[in-house]
């Protein structure tokens, strides 16, 4: 009898034992050696963990969130930092939660978190601080423990580089975890001329799984390489932004949004005014951007920097705003997010976005962590197409048609027409039908009028000389008549300006980064000039040789019935101007090449960004 009882009291001390040891209050210092929780019957997990550290460089200090890409919650922990070549600890930890308490690794040094309690917890942010004059790559790595018998030893966050010079930026990813680990040191392999290897934008960490994040060109969050990139995070009760752009911008802006387009949104813009970071927020009303003046505590920059051609900043919003009359409510609206980025500021305000502009296809609440996709740009693609099939293929023929070919094909009719003419009103009316669709096309898009770039100006120069021509056509007066010089001359002159500001326009396009168009497509819009200016000019003396040549003075020479003559009628009249066959040939030929300049221009638009669409393609056939 004797002998059953202190079988059971034995049992109950060791289970009291192990209650003990498992720590509810947090990690002893000790622990900080192996980070292996004395937790007895337990066992440290295999499997990958679905826990992880978090860094977000600020002043001074680096913010860290504990928590898990899958929301799982977890009830211990323990982290801290040390350097990667030393294995030393580094620095302190300032501005715990609640639930979490200092453990001091090193006495009297606050360089270890641990947490207070075994209840449940999630996402828990702190600061870790850098020490003074500290240079170096450190790690933070932390065990977590899922309950009394699940844990994770070694999870750690990706690298964070501090440099007195450049402040303190975090790699992209964390080094590749390492299971069944008995110390910590060990976890840190030395890294040898670190500066020298590729390191992937700190940016991008945590993009869909902690924080939202949306950028310019589409699908470049995948990728890691925005020309112009924003993302948000949500901490409690604080909404940050981040902000981002390369290359030759000098601001960089985000807008919240009723819809994907620009128009009466509220904006805040990270600009680049002699080398330095300044925030400020603005108002769009239609496409004009007017800076206002910021309300105390609407924004706070919290940091921004300048370096190889990027600029980044990252700003705290007020969860509740007022901006020119309306209420900014982060907290219960959903908002479209516009991004932006342009090359030049203005006296008080920034310039045309000619480097990035993109927005989200759907609206959803900030805090609502996921991925965000681009608004579809199907009308901006469909527009380019029809302008290039107009001013490229059916313009380009059609003008060619009534310019050298009135005395070809004579000796036949088409729908009682001379072939010229009416396949020359075929043409053009494809060409005035298709513009005027181009034009109402880009309208919807934009749902205004736009004159802010030299494209769009000269397009519209372009829609509305091209919308007069038909009408001009149709009250033409008959040839012989006083006016029909006049006509002819006017013709002419409206034609072939809406020509040549058609062409203006299509290489202004390349340059906008909504056509996503590549820099040498600049290359076949001048080939397809040159053919067409050396075709002309062929097509012009090969006429001369055939007034030389012909008995009669025969509408050979395209200029010819500019000026109105009393009888358009010789014994000529029905009869092809010589030369014929040349002139047949040489328009085969044109057609031709011309239908193919089209087609290969069309296809770049409609496809835009080519390269990524031939890349995916190769890419496609080669694992085929």
């Amino acid at each position: 009898m004797k002998t059953e009882m202190s079988r059971t009291l034995l049992l109950i001390a060791i289970g009291l034992l192990a209650k003990v040891l498992g720590l509810p209050h947090g990690a002893p210092p000790e622990t900080c050696l192996d980070l292996t929780p004395r937790h007895p019957d337990t066992f440290l997990q295999s499997s990958n963990p679905p826990y992880q550290v978090l860094p977000a460089a600020g002043q001074g200090r680096v913010r860290l969130i504990l928590g898990s890409p899958q929301g799982l919650s977890y009830q211990g922990f323990l982290i801290l930092a040390r350097d990667i070549d030393t294995g030393e600890y580094v620095g302190e930890f300032t501005n715990l939660p609640d639930n979490a308490k200092i453990v001091e690794c090193t006495e009297g040094v606050k360089n270890g978190v641990t947490h207070t309690s075994k209840e449940r917890k999630q996402n828990l942010e702190f600061d870790w601080e850098v020490p003074v004059d500290y240079e170096g790559i450190i790690i933070f790595n932390s065990t977590f423990a899922q309950d009394y018998s699940t844990y994770w030893v070694g999870v750690e966050s990706p690298r964070v580089i501090v440099n007195k010079r450049s402040g303190i930026n975090v790699s992209a990813s964390p080094l590749p975890v390492t299971n069944f680990r008995t110390t910590t040191p060990p976890y840190y392999t030395r890294t040898d001329n670190y500066a020298t290897k590729d390191v992937e934008d700190p940016f991008y960490t945590g993009c869909h799984t902690t924080k939202n994040c949306f950028g310019s060109p589409a699908g470049c969050i995948k990728t890691k390489d925005c020309t112009a990139v924003v993302a948000v995070t949500v901490q409690g009760d604080q909404y940050y932004f981040e902000l981002q752009t390369r290359g030759e911008a000098k601001y960089v802006a985000v807008g919240l949004s009723d819809d994907k387009n620009m128009g009466d949104d509220s904006v805040v813009e990270c600009t680049n005014e002699n080398g330095e970071i300044a925030l400020h927020m603005s108002w769009n009303t239609g496409k004009r951007n007017t800076r206002h003046a910021t309300s105390e505590g609407a924004v706070n920059l919290e940091t921004g920097t300048i370096k190889d051609d990027v600029i980044y900043c990252k700003f705290r919003r007020d969860k509740l705003t007022v901006v020119q009359g309306r209420t900014y409510d982060l907290v219960k609206t959903p908002y479209h997010l516009l991004v932006v980025a342009g090359k030049d500021l203005k006296r008080n305000g920034v310039d045309f976005h000619d480097v990035a502009y993109l927005g989200t296809s759907t609206s959803k609440r900030l805090s609502d962590v996921g991925e965000w996709t681009a608004a579809s740009d199907l009308l901006i693609r469909l527009h380019g197409a029809l302008m290039l099939a107009s001013w490229i293929g059916t313009a380009s023929i059609g003008m060619l048609l009534a310019r050298y070919y009135r005395q070809t094909w004579v000796n036949s009719q088409l729908c009682g027409k001379d072939h010229w003419f009416a396949w020359h009103r075929f043409f053009m009316l494809l060409t005035w039908s298709m513009t005027i669709a181009a034009f109402v096309i880009i309208f919807v898009e934009l749902g205004t009028w736009s004159s802010e770039t030299i494209h769009a100006s000269v397009g519209l120069a372009t829609t509305i000389l091209c919308f007069i021509q038909p009408f001009m056509a149709a009250m033409r007066p008959h040839p012989g008549a006083p006016r029909r010089t006049l006509f002819n001359w006017a013709h002419w002159f409206v034609g072939n300006v809406a020509k040549i500001c058609a062409l203006i326009a299509l290489f202004f396009a390349v340059r906008l980064n909504k056509a996503k168009l590549p820099d040498w497509v600049d290359w076949i819009l001048t080939a397809y000039v040159v053919f067409h200016v050396l075709t002309h000019l062929i097509l012009t003396f090969l006429g001369c040789a055939s007034d030389r040549q012909a008995s009669q003075r025969v509408n050979s020479f395209p200029m010819k019935d500019m000026h109105s003559r009393g009888s358009m009628v010789h014994p000529d009249a029905r009869r092809d101007a010589p030369h014929s066959s040349m002139r047949k040939f040489i328009f085969g030929v044109y057609f031709v090449v011309i239908v193919v300049f089209a087609a290969v221009l069309i296809v770049i638009t409609v496809l835009a960004p080519i390269e990524e669409t031939w890349t995916t393609f190769t890419n496609t056939i080669s694992n085929y």
